[in-house]
């Protein structure tokens, strides 16, 4: 059975990667379309004229006429202000910091306290790689953020750290694909 999870795992991740390439490529070759069209002149609506307004067309494009635009939509919040929420796998601890110092209203009111944020890494390792996030850090438990390294997401109830503690959200953002 061991072999047969590993094979799993293995090709999870390869697909993972190669959807990230896919990605990766269909986003250049957007940018290298926007820039062409940039040079020749055409302009890019702002992103509120773009949620309210028919895109405007090129020379020879058409576009469906029962295409209505979609309305603005407000991001969705998976948590509400009394929530104790964990937060895994940070990374620079730039999450943390958006959800504190610069809240959407619905968490204007939510506690530094509620808020548990780990990182994979060691704090000198984090720090070597993501040296902004020393002042993220520092920011956070000025706050009352409780901060732990040395987290691995995958298996959360091995750190003495965490152990008896409950949670109302456990929020990981963005897992690392094993790509470097």
């Amino acid at each position: 059975m061991g072999s047969r999870k590993g094979k799993g795992l293995k090709a999870a991740l390869t697909s993972q990667q190669s959807r990230f390439k896919a990605k990766k490529k269909l986003l250049d070759g957007t940018k290298a379309s926007e820039e062409r069209l940039r040079k020749s002149g055409h302009s890019f609506p702002n992103s509120s004229q773009h949620m309210t307004q028919q895109p405007s067309k090129l020379p020879g494009q058409t576009f469906r006429s029962n295409k209505v635009p979609r309305p603005f939509q407000k991001p969705t919040i998976p948590f509400k202000p009394t929530n104790k929420i964990l937060l895994v796998g940070e990374g620079n601890f730039s999450f943390a910091r958006a959800l504190i110092n610069d809240p959407p209203e619905e968490l204007a009111s939510l506690p530094p306290q509620n808020i548990t944020a780990t990182g994979y890494d060691t704090e000198e390792d984090c720090y070597v790689k993501h040296p902004a996030s020393r002042l993220a850090v520092s920011f956070l438990r000025n706050c009352g953020v409780e901060i732990i390294f040395g987290v691995d997401a995958t298996r959360l109830e091995k750190h003495a750290s965490l152990k008896g503690k409950r949670w109302d959200r456990i929020v990981w953002n963005f897992p690392h694909a094993g790509a470097v």
